[in-house]
């Protein structure tokens, strides 16, 4: 039976799985288990939406909704994916189909004498690849506008590869920044006030009832650093630095952005490689061209961050300018790494010399070393200013 644009359709097949684990954990809010789809063979994890005081299972079942439609949103290999879910709202209850992890929270990983013995005679960089993997975890729910501001040992799982899992969105928002009142009547409230015992520092803008992507910056670095500091792991961790300036008491003082901070880690790591006057100088008119260009972002900043896209642009710029002294269109230079809208000068007196000297010393460079001169590029041309874009008028 065909069936019409905007009809209902309906499967009435029920899916049955079988249980495997009834009791992998609980909170607050309801409690997770293992099941296995037998018709696939695969293992998934299961969370109830139910939570410890009746009173509150329709208050807050919005909020469990609200996790459904953030992880549908996310596709990333440091974050726990979604696979299907069942909501019951006649009885505030449903169910979340997720991808089960075979590891440990990351408490219980540092706890564990083997993982000790890994650090101690196999690999001294496993510390640093654990964070490295959370800092583009986290740069990418910012880059999706979403905050977790839930982060504590048991969301953020391990697993025998040492692969890291950021898990639980039941507090998450889509909103890239919230400020909320700080009262009990606010559901706001539960994300600012959960999990604050015991920890080495509170950010300003937790007595101020407020939550931000910097947030979630200070927490993630403070339980980083506590766990390093529980165990003794400091001397196995390359990232200090990062890390305190993540915690920062006051929100100006940490990294602009997550994306920041990837590009520190990426300096950092190749601190020891020597780059020449030569090299710099070729660096160096090729940022400022496209730097003294660029008048400022319009509506806000984004930037194109694939190395292939960015190689592919350049091409384009030396093919189409082929028997010209200087490039044709600035825009052309400024969009290989920026996305429109922007406003930009227009006078036309960069070199083509400056593009391809530039492009061939970049191809040249491995994977590891180009993606550090586009972060370089990127934290460069952020410093200019946001324009507000105008309004969509009707006509």
């Amino acid at each position: 039976m065909n069936k019409n644009n905007g009809e209902i359709i309906r499967f009435l097949r029920k899916k049955d799985y079988v249980m495997i684990n009834n009791d992998l954990g609980s909170g607050s809010f309801g409690k997770t288990v293992v099941i296995k789809d037998e018709y696939i063979d695969e293992v998934f994890v299961a969370k109830k939406y139910e939570p410890e005081y009746p009173e509150l299972k329709k208050e807050f079942y919005t909020s469990f909704l609200q996790e459904i439609k953030i992880m549908y949103k996310i596709n990333h290999p440091n974050i726990v994916r979604i696979y299907n879910y069942y909501a019951y709202e006649e009885s505030y209850t449903g169910y979340i189909i997720m991808e089960y992890i075979d590891g440990k929270n990351i408490d219980k990983l540092f706890e564990d004498e083997d993982f000790f013995s890994v650090l101690l005679f196999e690999d001294t960089k496993k510390l640093d690849n654990i964070f490295i993997q959370l800092i583009d975890g986290f740069c990418f729910l910012e880059k999706m506008g979403i905050m977790h501001r839930d982060i504590r040992e048991g969301n953020i799982l391990v697993d025998k590869n040492y692969n890291v899992k950021i898990i639980d969105f039941g507090f998450g928002k889509l909103n890239k920044t919230l400020v909320s009142s700080y009262d009990s009547k606010n559901e706001n409230n539960i994300g600012l006030g959960i999990n604050r015992n015991g920890l080495l520092a509170l950010p300003n803008e937790f007595f101020e009832g407020n939550y931000y992507h910097k947030t979630d910056m200070f927490y993630l670095a403070e339980l980083f650093k506590r766990l390093l500091t529980k165990h003794k792991f400091e001397k196995y961790f390359s990232y200090m630095n990062i890390l305190d300036k993540m915690m920062e008491i006051y929100a100006n003082n940490r990294f602009k952005n997550f994306e920041e901070i990837k590009a520190e880690i990426n300096t950092k790591n190749f601190k020891s490689v020597k780059i020449s006057s030569t090299e710099k100088k070729i660096y160096q008119k090729f940022s400022n061209s496209i730097n003294d260009k660029l008048i400022c972002f319009i509506g806000k900043q984004a930037f194109i961050r694939s190395i292939k896209e960015f190689k592919e642009k350049l091409e384009n710029i030396l093919k189409n300018n082929r028997f010209e002294d200087f490039i044709q269109n600035n825009a052309d230079l400024i969009s290989t790494i920026v996305k429109p809208p922007y406003e930009y000068n227009a006078v036309t007196n960069i070199e083509i010399t400056i593009i391809s000297e530039f492009y061939e010393w970049y191809i040249n460079k491995p994977t590891e070393f180009q993606e550090l001169i586009l972060d370089n590029l990127i934290i460069k041309l952020s410093y200019k200013k946001v324009k507000p874009s105008e309004p969509d008028l009707p006509f």
